[in-house]
């Protein structure tokens, strides 16, 4: 099968060259003010410091004690709507758990602006660069409004507090061991805030598993791809006049939803940019068949596990 979704990453990439003109303007002194994450604490108690450099130990670490009943990610038990390759545990990490990843997460730095213009030659930054200098980083995307943080362990080892969640989705069966999670990215959402119809794309394994955290619920919407005649693209626009194939609820206390083969690569997925929602009435919510909920946006910091390639 052809995979001509649209990658995240070059989605990502687009959005730092619309406002490349504006980057020399920045405050490279990466203020304060700019990396707002609510207070939730202390830092990690696990003495997991912020992944401002490699960790290069062995991440031989004991998963977590998920909330999955018997520990097992039960296709019988979480699969959800009608599309066979989707999902879902409304509780996967526990209160503790959830807050100490948050915690953490803020201690984590800003990647700050440079003041160097993109160009050719010595003055251009490969990708790989690129990478490595937002890698474990919080990065604001000012055209998309909200901010990321990546970690790609095949640049550098995950922080051990990832390595030990991405451990915890090997062990329950979300990931197999052959394939286990090696890179993370992290959005923090404010009220109103989510994302245009995408796929991960080919970079990735055709797997994709999301924690969310920070105590608001949103719905998640799955469309199928558009595909155009004669050109290798995928629409990235909701097609308006057709509902979604399947919306799921995604609870912000911890929950998780894994999404693979069909799901990932025949459909995009999105979040969308309101302070409040309702779930359809037609039966497509697959946490909510009847439909009618009343969602009001907060919020919310999701991350999202794949097999990068």
């Amino acid at each position: 099968m052809t995979q001509s979704a649209i990658d995240f990453r070059e989605l990502r990439r687009r959005e730092r060259q619309r406002v490349r003109s504006a980057a020399n303007t920045t405050n490279t002194g990466g203020s304060a003010s700019d990396v707002d994450l609510p207070n939730e604490g202390a830092a990690l108690q696990n003495g997991a410091a912020a992944p401002s450099k490699c960790d290069d130990s062995e991440h031989s670490l004991a998963p977590y004690e998920s909330l999955l009943p018997e520990n097992r990610f039960s296709e019988d038990a979480h699969q959800i709507g009608d599309i066979q390759s989707v999902f879902y545990a409304k509780s996967f990490l526990s209160p503790a758990q959830a807050k100490d990843v948050l915690s953490w997460l803020q201690s984590c730095p800003e990647c700050t602006q440079t003041s160097a213009n993109p160009g050719t030659g010595d003055n251009r930054q490969s990708e790989r660069e690129e990478s490595i200098r937002h890698n474990g980083k919080w990065t604001r995307l000012k055209h998309a409004r909200r901010k990321v943080a990546l970690f790609d362990g095949t640049i550098c080892k995950l922080p051990p507090i990832l390595q030990r969640i991405a451990n915890t989705l090997v062990a329950v069966g979300a990931f197999p061991s052959s394939l286990p999670p090696n890179h993370v990215l992290v959005n923090e959402y404010q009220p109103g805030e989510g994302i245009m119809p995408h796929t991960d794309g080919p970079a990735y394994e055709s797997r994709t598993a999301t924690i969310s955290l920070g105590g608001s619920d949103v719905i998640f919407n799955l469309w199928p791809r558009q595909h155009y005649e004669g050109d290798a693209t995928t629409s990235s626009v909701r097609p308006e006049k057709h509902p979604p194939s399947l919306e799921v609820i995604l609870h912000g206390c911890g929950s998780l939803i894994v999404f693979a083969d069909d799901a990932y690569l025949n459909h995009c997925h999105e979040i969308r940019e309101v302070l409040e929602e309702t779930t359809s009435t037609n039966g497509i919510c697959g946490n909510d068949v009847r439909g009618g909920t009343l969602i009001k946006r907060g919020h919310r910091v999701s991350l999202t596990f794949r097999h990068k390639k």
